[in-house]
C-alpha cells in the first residue's frame, strides 16, 4: 500500500510514501509549503490516498 500527498489547493503530488511517517515529517523538507504553488500545507487538514499498490 502507498499513500499519496497532495495539495490541497493546486492538486499538485509532494510526495508518495510507501509507508507511513508523521505529517509534520513529510511537510518539513518543504518549509510547510507545497513546492508548487507555495499555499501554506496544514496538519489539521488534510485528505489522504491510500493506494493498494
Amino acid at each position: 500500500m502507498s499513500v499519496e500527498v497532495t495539495c490541497g489547493k493546486c492538486g499538485e503530488k509532494i510526495t508518495n510514501m510507501k509507508m507511513l511517517k508523521s505529517l509534520k515529517d513529510v511537510m518539513n523538507p518543504y518549509n510547510n509549503k507545497c513546492p508548487s504553488c507555495g499555499h501554506t500545507l496544514s496538519t489539521s487538514e488534510f485528505a489522504l490516498d491510500a493506494q493498494d499498490n
